[in-house]
C-alpha cells in the first residue's frame, strides 16, 4: 500500500505541475506564439477564450474576413487536432466544392447537388477527390496556381490530413497539425489559403461574367435530409456539444459555432445558437436520423 500511495502521489505532483506550467506558458504568452505573431503581422485580433479553449485570429482581406484557429480533436478522430483557415465571405457565391487528398482517412464529400470533377491533369486528378456543383467553375478554381498552393499545403499536413471546402459563404481549409507554435508553417498556410482564396475569387469572377450553370439536385435539399451535418467543418453533428441556431435551427458543433461566429447558413446570419431541444435527440444523446 505505502508503494501505491507513492506512485499516486507522484502522479498527482506531475500532473500539477503541467497544469502549473501550462497556467504560466498561458499568462506569459508563450502559448500559442504562433497565432499571436500572425495576428501582429495582419493587424488582426488575437481573441482569448480562457484555459480551456484555443484562441482565434482574425483580420480582414479586402472585403472578406479570415478566421484561424485550431478544431479540438473528435469523436472519429481521437488525437488529431487541426488548423483551421476560414474565409468568410461579405458577399455570398454561387459555388460549391469539397477537395480531400485521395490517400486521406476522411469520407468521401457527397454534397447533394455536385458531382466529381476531373482535371485532366494525372498527377492532380491521382492525388485529390473533388466534388463541385459547376465543373467549368471548378476548372477555373483550380488553375496552376491554386494547385500549387494546394501542393504546399499538402506538405505542411501528414498525409491525407488537408481538406477544403467551399460553400456559397466560405472558403474552408483543415490542416490535420496543430501549428499554433510554429509560426513559419502557420505563416504559409495562411499564406497559400490567401492564394486559393484569389483564386477562387478569379475563377468566379470569371463563371459570372459569362453566365454561370449549376447543377442542382432533385428532391429535397440537404439540409432536409440524411444525418445532421455541420457546415463548418462537414462532419457529423453528434454528441453533446452541440447548439442549433435560433433563426434557421441548423445544428453545429459548438467549437465550430465559436469558431466562425455565427450561423453558417448562407442568407440566415443569425448569431444566437442554444443546445437543442431534448425531443429533437435520440435515446444516445445525437440527433436521430431523418427520414
Amino acid at each position: 500500500m505505502g508503494l501505491i500511495g507513492f506512485a499516486l502521489t507522484v502522479l498527482a505532483a506531475y500532473g500539477l505541475l503541467r497544469l502549473l506550467a501550462k497556467c504560466a506558458a498561458w499568462a506569459t504568452g508563450s502559448r500559442y506564439r504562433a497565432f499571436r505573431r500572425l495576428a501582429g503581422r495582419h493587424g488582426g485580433r488575437y481573441e482569448t477564450r480562457g484555459l480551456a479553449d484555443s484562441p482565434i485570429v482574425s483580420f480582414p482581406h479586402g472585403e472578406d474576413l479570415v478566421r484561424v484557429g485550431l478544431a479540438p480533436a473528435s469523436a472519429r478522430r481521437p488525437g488529431v487536432t487541426s488548423t483551421r483557415v476560414v474565409v468568410r465571405f461579405r458577399r455570398g457565391i454561387p459555388f460549391r466544392l469539397d477537395l480531400i487528398p485521395l490517400v486521406s482517412q476522411r469520407p468521401r464529400p457527397q454534397t447533394r447537388g455536385t458531382q466529381p470533377i476531373l482535371l485532366g491533369d494525372r498527377e492532380f486528378d491521382g492525388a485529390f477527390a473533388v466534388q463541385a456543383n459547376d465543373p467549368e467553375m471548378a476548372r477555373d478554381f483550380l488553375a496552376p496556381a491554386t494547385r500549387w498552393s494546394l501542393e504546399g499545403l499538402q506538405r505542411l499536413a501528414p498525409p491525407g490530413g488537408l481538406a477544403l471546402a467551399v460553400s456559397p459563404e466560405r472558403l474552408l481549409v483543415q490542416l490535420d497539425r496543430d501549428l499554433s507554435d510554429d509560426p513559419d508553417s502557420l505563416f504559409a498556410a495562411v499564406s497559400e489559403t490567401l492564394t486559393i482564396y484569389q483564386g477562387l475569387r478569379e475563377g468566379v469572377r470569371k463563371r459570372v461574367s459569362e453566365g454561370v450553370t449549376l447543377i442542382e439536385g432533385d428532391g429535397p435539399s440537404e439540409a432536409l435530409e440524411g444525418p445532421p451535418i455541420c457546415k463548418v467543418c462537414g462532419e457529423l453533428a453528434d454528441g453533446v456539444a452541440i447548439v442549433v441556431c435560433v433563426k434557421c435551427g441548423a445544428p453545429h458543433h459548438r467549437d465550430c459555432w465559436e469558431f466562425v461566429g455565427w450561423c453558417s447558413i448562407y442568407g440566415c446570419g443569425g448569431k444566437i445558437g442554444r443546445p437543442p431541444a431534448p425531443s429533437a435527440l435520440g435515446t444516445s444523446g445525437s440527433f436521430p436520423p431523418r427520414s
